[in-house]
């Protein structure tokens, strides 16, 4: 049992994108609430997302930039809670918390689509020329 629980969260990590439509799917075929899935799937993605960046470069490069992905992470936090103070005095945690998770969903599915786009490529390239 403990091999299928880690065959199906190796999948999850390199597939977050079908995590997202998992956990979209089940929610809006529970909530049939459109807005409410969005946010369950975007939330419950991000992690995988993180996941499946650190575990390409590792694969791809050999090499753990968790140190990277880290900082990226914190410096996200820092720029929205200035953008979002500058914008309005009023310091709210949870709307901070939100646009924080949310972007970082945006910026690693963006991320993780550039690295699988590099390992096919150099695949291909890997492939012609031997």
């Amino acid at each position: 049992m403990s091999e299928f629980i880690a065959f199906l969260l190796g999948i999850f990590m390199i597939l977050p994108t079908g995590v997202y439509v998992i956990l979209f799917t089940c929610t809006k075929l529970i909530t049939k609430h459109h807005k409410n899935a969005v946010n369950v799937a975007v939330y419950g993605t991000t992690p995988f997302a993180i996941g499946s960046v650190y575990f390409l470069i590792l694969t791809i490069w050999e090499i753990s930039l968790l140190w990277a992905i880290l900082i990226v992470m914190a410096l996200v936090g820092i720029f929205l809670s200035f953008f979002l103070w500058k914008n309005d005095p009023d310091f709210y945690w949870h709307k901070i918390f939100k646009g924080y998770w949310r972007l970082n969903f945006v910026i690693f599915i963006f991320i993780h689509g550039v690295i699988v786009l590099y390992g096919l490529i150099q695949a291909v390239i890997y492939a012609v020329v031997i």
